[in-house]
């Protein structure tokens, strides 16, 4: 029997049936190849042989037998088996190889067997048919495999899917109960590293268009021009750094910053989140990336939570305070005031906030005489409540000592100058009446005029007086007007938050609009012109915020 005839005889079905359910019991392409090229080179008597696999534009060797001096070369295609040349490939030609028969499967290159050391230097048509059914059969066996672990890849991909959103879960109900920074910090610290095995990472979060740096486990500070480039990016996780200037690529690879995510809160980015690389060096996955930015906007939004609850905290604890100071300044005005016969006195003193500038009172002093006062302290809130109460303080420290009235003003003057910055200042009216002669003694230190409504409809401003208080330590010395309240007679004191009251057109309520409501009912008791004018004061501003304290004064003569 011939040579030929030989190897005719050794190409039977029995070994292709063998050869075939050998490669399909196995998903693992090396030895699929490996167990081709050992097949082929026994049956051909082949001194080299490799299997070489398409990669991006170049073909690398999987598997190699015998004498190959390369791992790779570019990439070429065939669909035959095809004698090599050196125009096929010079290194293939170089290296001694010879044929090369493409596994195919549905027309597409799976690998490409390449032989080489042939004995007589020619395959013959039998062995080469040999060859291109073999390659059939490694083939199918190599699509098998690689689908199978497709199959295997995206069972593992959805598993940790599966796994990493019933950790995101878990997260989430973690950062929910955590109301401080540290402890959301700390829980952010422990799931990085437990998940991702990162023990570096920086977060900046933007408040009021500041950045604020929450935590920095990198050794390189991190300026805010180099956020601000980050946030300017499109994109809302990076690792490539493409798409920044050269110095800050440079700067974050040199920091071992891998991966960066803009944190995002109700579609508004209000952060930045800097993680380092795994302590394994493994990159991170398209998966890995996602996990990381998902997990930092739970991150942020549980500081917004914390934050927001510090801040009602806060607010319920200045609301207390302030309740409290709203009770302390109730308290500095007169609780009950003066009955005087045939007068009826009234007056109301209603803050723009919990607390005020505004301030009256009526004193009475052991000659019989009622010492009466309003002022208005510049600004608002809590730093004028507090001038306002060392004003009632020395005055009430002041009023028993009978000194006269431009000493009184003077003495307190000086009192504001020296205990306040030079931008505040106290508008004041004092005035002494002695219910036995009627007599009104008054020094008005630039407060807003009141007025007195004659029972005949006539009205007069009582402006007599000097500078206001807190400018000058040593005024010019207050001027004493007097006036007598007749019967009939009312005496109506204010503050410019009266007169400046306005509506949402900015529309003032106006000095005259307030003489024209007294004067329209000055023949009632001091009680009823106070209400009345209130009233009228609410209706001008028709729902408007308040924008400055109001605080009214009356004394009435009662007709007889």
């Amino acid at each position: 029997m011939t040579d030929k005839a030989s190897l005719t005889s050794l190409i039977n079905l029995e070994s292709l049936l063998d050869f075939s359910a050998r490669l399909n019991e196995s998903n693992d392409e090396y030895f699929i190849c490996n167990s081709l090229i050992l097949t082929v080179m026994g049956k051909l008597r082949l001194l080299r042989s490799c299997v070489l696999v398409p990669s991006n534009n170049s073909l690398k060797i999987l598997v190699a037998k015998g004498k190959v001096e390369f791992t790779e070369i570019p990439l070429f295609t065939i669909n035959t088996p095809v004698v090599i040349t050196r125009e096929i490939s010079v290194v293939l030609f170089d290296n001694g190889f010879r044929y090369c028969f493409p596994l195919l499967h549905h027309d597409k290159v799976m690998a490409i067997l390449c032989v080489g050391s042939i004995p007589s230097n020619i395959l013959s048509e039998e062995e080469i048919q040999y060859g291109t059914l073999v390659c059939s059969i490694a083939a199918n066996a190599l699509h098998s495999a690689r689908t199978n672990a497709d199959i295997v890849r995206q069972k593992n991909e959805m598993e940790m899917q599966n796994q990493l959103l019933t950790t995101i879960f878990e997260v989430n109900r973690e950062f929910s109960a955590l109301l401080s920074k540290v402890q959301i910090m700390q829980m952010f610290s422990y799931r990085l590293m437990g998940q991702m095995m990162v023990s570096r990472f920086a977060v900046f979060t933007i408040n009021n268009a500041k950045f604020e740096t929450v935590i920095n486990r990198f050794t390189t500070v991190f300026q805010t021009e180099t956020l601000e480039e980050l946030i300017a990016t499109d994109e809302t996780r990076c690792s490539s750094f493409q798409h920044v200037r050269h110095q800050t690529k440079a700067l974050l690879e040199a920091a071992g910053v891998k991966l960066m995510t803009k944190m995002i809160i109700h579609g508004e980015v209000r952060g930045l989140l800097f993680v380092g690389g795994k302590l394994n060096n493994t990159d991170f996955t398209p998966m890995n990336e996602q996990f990381i930015e998902s997990m930092g906007n739970i991150m942020l939004s549980a500081l917004e939570n914390a934050r927001l609850f510090q801040e009602e905290v806060q607010k319920k604890r200045l609301e207390s305070e302030l309740s409290l100071a709203t009770e302390i300044q109730r308290g500095l005005l007169p609780s009950v005031l003066p009955t005087l016969q045939g007068f009826s006195c009234a007056a109301t003193s209603i803050p723009s906030k919990h607390v005020g500038g505004d301030y009256y009172d009526f004193i009475h002093l052991a000659d019989g005489r009622l010492l009466i006062a309003i002022a208005d302290v510049s600004g608002k809130g809590m730093p004028a409540s507090l001038l306002m109460a060392n004003v009632q303080a020395a005055l009430r420290v002041l009023a028993p000592l009978h000194m006269k009235l431009d000493e009184l003003v003077s003495r307190i003057n000086a009192i504001v100058y020296n205990n306040t910055s030079p931008d505040k200042f106290v508008t004041f009216f004092a005035a002494l009446f002695d219910p036995e002669t009627s007599s009104f003694s008054y020094i008005n230190a630039g407060h807003n005029p009141p007025f007195i409504m004659r029972a005949n409809g006539t009205v007069e401003e009582l402006q007599c007086g000097g500078i206001i208080l807190g400018i000058l330590e040593n005024a010019p010395p207050y001027n004493t007007g007097t006036v007598t309240i007749n019967n009939g007679d009312a005496v109506v004191m204010y503050t410019d938050g009266v007169s400046e009251a306005m509506n949402n057109n900015n529309d003032e309520f106006g000095e005259d609009t307030l003489r024209e409501i007294s004067l329209a009912v000055r023949h009632t008791d001091a009680h009823t012109i106070l209400d009345t004018i209130v009233v009228h004061v609410h209706k001008h501003a028709d729902g408007a915020p308040q924008s400055d304290d109001i605080t009214l004064a009356i004394i009435k003569y009662h007709e007889q």
